[in-house]
């Protein structure tokens, strides 16, 4: 299937949902029908003429009744193998599928050292590096299943599940970068069963953060938006009490609530999106100065890159442009954030002709999380945009397709 850049095969997911559009039967105004997004905005994607966003691919899949990754093409298992990532998954997946069964031939080792072990490779999850998460957390997993049969019932054995909730849950943002969804769901089934027996009331929300993403991913966009204002209602009077861990983790939903309304734009008014956004940006204030509990990034710095995302979201390249480029992250800031936002700036650079300036903002994702950046859809799709631009690419763009797989 040639494309105007005269590179062979073109994997856009434009492409991907004509295909299966065609094995449905359905004409392109049946299915914007179904999806309920416009037709033109379709056929422009369909053709290759428009990037797909992140809510028409959505769309799409659920009008179509396919995963979003069969849209996407994740997972990438030509990149995973060269990367050396795809030997990894298996030996994760046994360890998520274990029933919380210890092997009894582990020999554990103590808490603390165990504790070290998570707490490298959450740091390493914040910096968009993944080789050492999927290396490390099967034989964690393990350990601590076993170590939670021989602590004694009571505070030490609650803490122990929190740790292994905490290893369940970089399962799942391994799993979830790679773009593994089923696999990192299930982890998070084990995060929950984790959660529930740990000391710690507000680890649900973190579960419900990454599930929330889940429904973005595939549209359902309700089913998130009913658990985050649950949440939100639960939250309000430890927020009411000055509990900071309550301030943090409802600033969390706060964010997630703008992204997920951006997102169903047919149904949202931006001023629900505002809000959001409004109230998080105070409570940010709040907790200002004070550590991050969960690992969320949940700051005034994050605050402002969701802001850029939601307007990308809404139909409002422009504007998110102008926000983003107000935006002074700093050094050391979470790697992985901020290698979302310059994937953002790009996608919404992109679309009103800044060519270059997406290009290099590419480049920017690539050095602050070369993994994520590598494996995320909008780097795909954005790519595949700046490649059918008129004349011959450059040899700075060829060289970023070629890295990234395309």
């Amino acid at each position: 299937m040639p494309d105007h850049t005269g590179r062979g095969y073109d994997p856009s997911i434009g492409r991907r949902i004509q295909a299966i559009r065609n094995q449905r039967g359905l004409t392109q105004h049946g299915l914007a029908q179904r999806a309920h997004i416009s037709y033109s905005a379709l056929t422009k994607v369909e053709s290759g003429h428009k990037a797909a966003s992140p809510t028409v691919t959505a769309a799409c899949a659920r009008a179509l009744r396919v995963p979003v990754t069969d849209l996407t093409g994740q997972p990438y298992f030509d990149a995973l193998k060269k990367d050396q990532l795809e030997e990894l998954v298996q030996p994760l997946r046994h360890a998520v599928a274990n029933p919380l069964l210890a092997a009894p031939d582990t020999a554990p080792r103590p808490l603390a050292a165990l504790r070290a072990d998570l707490d490298a490779l959450d740091e390493s999850r914040r910096r968009g590096e993944y080789m050492a998460i999927g290396t490390k957390v099967p034989a964690v997993v393990d350990e601590l299943l076993h170590l939670i049969e021989e602590v004694p019932a009571g505070i030490e054995r609650q803490r122990t599940y929190g740790m292994l909730a905490q290893a369940y849950r970089l399962a799942q943002n391994f799993t979830h970068k790679l773009g593994f969804l089923d696999l990192a769901l299930l982890s998070l089934d084990r995060m929950e069963q984790a959660a529930s027996r740990s000391d710690d009331p507000y680890l649900p929300v973190v579960i419900c953060h990454y599930r929330s993403n889940y429904f973005l991913h595939h549209g359902g966009y309700e089913i998130g938006l009913r658990e985050v204002s649950a949440w939100m209602r639960r939250l309000e009077e430890p927020v009411r009490q000055g509990d900071l861990r309550a301030t943090s983790a409802m600033g969390t939903m706060h964010l997630k609530a703008a992204v997920l309304h951006s997102r169903r734009r047919r149904l949202t008014s931006p001023d629900e999106v505002s809000t959001h956004i409004g109230e998080a940006r105070a409570l940010a204030r709040n907790t200002a100065g004070q550590p991050d509990p969960y690992g969320l990034i949940f700051d005034a710095h994050n605050v402002e890159v969701h802001q850029t995302s939601t307007q990308l979201d809404l139909g409002n390249p422009a504007a998110a442009v102008e926000h983003g480029l107000s935006l002074k992250l700093p050094n050391g800031w979470a790697m992985n954030r901020a290698g979302h936002h310059y994937m953002d700036m790009a996608r919404a650079l992109e679309r009103i002709g800044r060519r270059d300036a997406a290009l290099k903002n590419l480049v920017e994702a690539r050095a602050a999380a070369p993994a994520q950046t590598r494996y995320h859809p909008t780097t795909r799709e954005t790519t595949l945009a700046l490649l059918r631009g008129r004349g011959a690419p450059s040899p700075k763009l060829s060289e970023y397709a070629s890295w990234v797989g395309i």
